[in-house]
């Protein structure tokens, strides 16, 4: 399958998503980007089956998501929206917390869920 990673940095969540993926035989092609346009031409340069977002500070044009399956890496638990919320979830001591998978739509963090695992924290300062 061709899969293309959208990123607003190759950093280390990026890294393992695209390794792990090339192990189980998928095409993959990064892609940082930092505006829009770049996203649409990353898109129609690579024509890919799937696009994963596994760090993407940027909103997915409306063309993109609405023509491709689009899945956004949240780290957060089921419901939870907006940034920060691994640094919220330490600030207020939670003792489990997760990461969802998503579906890119109109309303940010608000697509059909995919996929929900969640886990324990340790506790950290």
């Amino acid at each position: 399958m061709k899969i293309l990673l959208l990123a607003s940095a190759f950093n280390g969540l990026t890294q393992r998503v695209y390794r792990e993926l090339s192990l189980e035989g998928h095409e993959v092609s990064v892609e940082v980007v930092t505006e829009s346009d770049q996203i649409t031409e990353a898109v129609q340069l690579f024509e890919p089956d799937l696009i994963i977002c596994p760090y993407l500070k940027q909103r997915i044009p409306d063309t993109v998501w609405t023509e491709r399956d689009c899945l956004i890496v949240h780290p957060g638990i089921e419901g939870d929206r907006g940034p920060s919320s691994l640094d919220w979830a330490i600030f207020c001591d939670e003792q489990t917390w997760g990461v969802t998978l998503l579906e890119a739509a109109e309303e940010l963090d608000a697509g059909a869920i995919w996929l929900s695992e969640s886990f324990s924290l340790r506790s950290a300062s």
